[in-house]
């Protein structure tokens, strides 16, 4: 059975050390202020996202599946968990930063947002915060936004 919840400290570190060996931006993430849930197959981590919750809103980031459990949904749950988290939190809009699965968050009711909406909107998600300063890896993004 698939479970999702928080990380622990410990599965956080895996979680950590995983994103190092993939494709995906790992340099944004603050421990302290990165939330990350992760779904199990029984004790194995098989997908995972950061919640960073704002005043405003909240972003989704790093959404990963591992490949043998794709195309059965999970990444939907875990955006529907993160969802769920981001209601709970009293907050409204849900943001994700995708230059490349685009197609999968319009699919689940994301629509594209200026950058630069997103931006203010969420000032203090280290994931923006890094990105404000590294201009030039900003300036490659592209934004979606879902109220929830």
């Amino acid at each position: 059975m698939i479970e999702i919840r928080p990380a622990s400290a410990v599965e956080f570190l895996a979680i950590f050390e995983r994103l190092k060996t993939i494709p995906m931006q790992w340099a944004d993430i603050d421990p302290a202020r990165s939330l990350f849930h992760a779904a199990f197959d029984r004790d194995s981590i098989i997908g995972f996202s950061r919640f960073e919750p704002d005043e405003h809103g909240a972003l989704l980031g790093s959404l990963y599946v591992e490949p043998a459990y794709r195309k059965a949904g999970l990444g939907q749950a875990i955006v529907e968990y993160i969802e769920e988290l981001t209601c709970q939190r009293g907050l409204m809009q849900l943001f994700v930063f995708s230059t490349e699965a685009g197609g999968f968050f319009q699919r689940l009711g994301f629509v594209e947002t200026p950058v630069e909406v997103t931006v203010q909107a969420i000032p203090h998600s280290p994931q923006v915060e890094w990105y404000v300063q590294h201009p030039h890896y900003l300036a490659e993004e592209v934004t979606y936004v879902k109220h929830v």
